[in-house]
C-alpha cells in the first residue's frame, strides 16, 4: 500500500491539482459534514499546529536564536528575530521563525510576508513549505486549494515521507472526494511518524473516521500493528537477498496460525510494515477482531508457511491490537 502511495503522490496529486486549479478545493456535499466533525477531532493540528505535531524533527538550524527567544513572550520574540534579521537579512530560517511567531500572534498578513521572504531565500525546505501552506490556507478560510497545495506537492517531492505534508495532502484529497488517495496518504503519514509519537493514535482515529464515512465498515477496521525490523550486519552478510522476510501477527494464546501476514523478499524490504485487516489470512478472522497478540518476524530461505531449520525467528512481547502499537524487532 505504501509503495502504491508513492506513485499516488507523484502522479494522482499532480492530476488533481491541475483539475482543481479553477477553485475546486472546498469540501463538497456529504464530505463537508464529515470534515466538520473531523475538525473537532483534529482541532489541535488544523493550523500550524500540524507542523509542530507531525514534524519528525525540530529545526536546529538557528540554535543561537532559538536559545535567545526561548524564554521571551511572542511579542518580545518578534523584536529579537527582527534585530537578528537586521544583521542577517538572508537568514531563511530566521524569516521562517518570524513567520511562525507572527502566526501564533494571529497576525496572518505579517506571517505570510515573513514566510514568503523565507521561501524566496530557500525553496527546498519541506518544513517551511508545510508551514507556509498552512498559513496561506488559514488566511483562505482553511482551504488548501491553489498555492497551498502546490507548496505541499513541492514538499512531498523533496521529502516523500514527510508526515505533516502527507497529512495536509490527505485533507485536500478528502476535500475533492478522492477518499482512496486520502487513505493512502494518511496511512503513509502514520508509517512515517516516530515510534513514540502520540500522533500515531490521532492519525489512526482519522483513518477510522474515513473508513466509517466511506462505508468500508466499522471504524475498528483501522486498527493496525506497525512492525519495524532491524537486521544485524552479520545476519545480512550470511543470508541471500532473495530470502523472505515474513512478518505476521498471531494470537497470544491459542492457535499459532497467523491472523495477518506480509511476506517480502529481503531485497525489497524497507524496514517497516503495517499490518491491517487487508493482511488478514481468514476473512472470518480479521486483525481488528483481535486484542492480545504477538508479532513475529521470520527470515526464511524458502518462504514456506512451515518453519524450516534454517529459518531465523524473533517474537515480540504480548501487545494489544487496540493500542495500534508499533513493535521493534531486532534480528541478530
Amino acid at each position: 500500500m505504501f509503495d502504491q502511495a508513492q506513485d499516488e503522490i507523484t502522479q494522482t496529486l499532480a492530476v488533481e491539482l491541475t483539475q482543481s486549479s479553477s477553485g475546486v478545493g472546498t469540501v463538497k456535499n456529504g464530505s463537508s459534514i464529515w470534515l466538520a466533525g473531523l475538525s473537532v477531532v483534529f482541532i489541535s493540528i488544523l493550523s500550524l499546529g500540524i507542523y509542530k505535531a507531525l514534524s519528525p524533527e525540530v529545526s536546529t538550524q538557528v540554535p543561537a536564536l532559538d536559545t535567545q527567544i526561548m524564554s521571551l513572550s511572542l511579542e518580545e520574540s518578534v523584536v529579537k528575530i527582527q534585530d537578528h534579521l537586521l544583521d542577517k537579512p538572508n537568514d531563511a530560517d530566521a524569516w521562517k521563525m518570524l513567520g511562525l511567531t507572527y502566526f501564533e500572534l494571529n497576525n496572518l498578513d505579517e506571517s505570510l510576508k515573513a514566510y514568503e521572504k523565507s521561501y524566496q531565500l530557500n525553496q527546498r525546505n519541506p518544513r517551511l513549505l508545510v508551514e507556509y501552506a498552512s498559513a496561506i490556507a488559514t488566511k483562505n478560510d482553511d482551504s488548501f486549494s491553489g498555492r497551498p497545495m502546490e507548496l505541499i506537492k513541492q514538499a512531498l517531492e523533496l521529502e516523500p515521507d514527510a508526515p505533516d505534508a502527507l497529512y495536509v495532502a490527505g485533507m485536500f484529497a478528502v476535500s475533492i472526494q478522492n477518499f482512496d488517495l486520502a487513505k493512502a496518504l494518511w496511512q503513509r503519514s502514520l508509517s512515517s511518524l516516530p515510534l513514540d509519537s502520540p500522533d500515531r493514535s490521532v492519525l489512526t482515529e482519522v483513518l477510522a473516521e474515513l473508513s466509517s464515512f466511506t462505508g468500508e465498515g466499522d471504524p475498528k477496521t483501522a486498527y493496525s500493528v506497525a512492525v519495524r525490523v532491524t537486521f544485524s550486519d552479520q545476519i545480512l552478510a550470511s543470508r541471500s537477498k532473495d530470502d523472505y522476510v515474513m512478518i505476521y501477527i498471531k494470537a497470544a494464546q491459542g492457535r499459532p496460525m497467523p491472523i495477518a501476514i506480509q511476506k517480502i523478499q529481503l531485497k525489497d524490504f524497507t524496514g517497516v510494515v503495517e499490518l491491517t485487516d487487508d493482511d488478514s489470512v481468514m476473512p472470518t478472522r480479521k486483525l481488528s477482531q483481535s486484542e492480545e497478540v504477538i508479532a513475529v518476524v521470520r527470515l526464511s530461505q524458502s518462504g514456506s508457511a512451515m518453519k524450516q531449520a534454517s529459518d531465523i525467528q524473533v517474537l515480540s512481547k504480548v501487545i494489544n491490537v487496540r493500542d495500534n502499537p508499533t513493535v521493534n524487532l531486532q534480528v541478530e
